[in-house]
């Protein structure tokens, strides 16, 4: 659920950056970087081993991505976040459908 919003608060901003609707574009940007800070902070790097660094890893790097596409209108790179993101989805629904 936590990647279905972020997907939609993604691609919502993605919208405002066309339309030059800032406050729509940092409102969507800023409510992402949230929640992918607590998928962050949530992970147990004891128990998670290499997926959780990598989770980590991933998370990081797109929370700091986020600040380049804020800053400068990225939509190429919000659009690689969105792929990266919808990638993960993607293999967390697999994990759960073979459980």
């Amino acid at each position: 659920m936590l990647y279905d919003k972020t997907l939609l608060l993604l691609r919502e901003a993605e919208e405002a950056i066309k339309s030059g609707d800032i406050k729509t574009k940092v409102e969507a940007l800023s409510k992402a970087d949230k929640i992918l800070r607590v998928l962050n902070s949530s992970l147990d790097m004891e128990k998670g081993g290499e997926i959780a660094k990598n989770l980590r890893d991933i998370y990081n790097f797109v929370t700091d991505a986020l600040v380049i596409v804020n800053s400068k209108n990225d939509l190429k790179m919000l659009s690689d976040i969105i792929e990266i993101l919808s990638t993960l989805k993607e293999g967390w629904e697999g994990i759960k459908n073979k459980v």
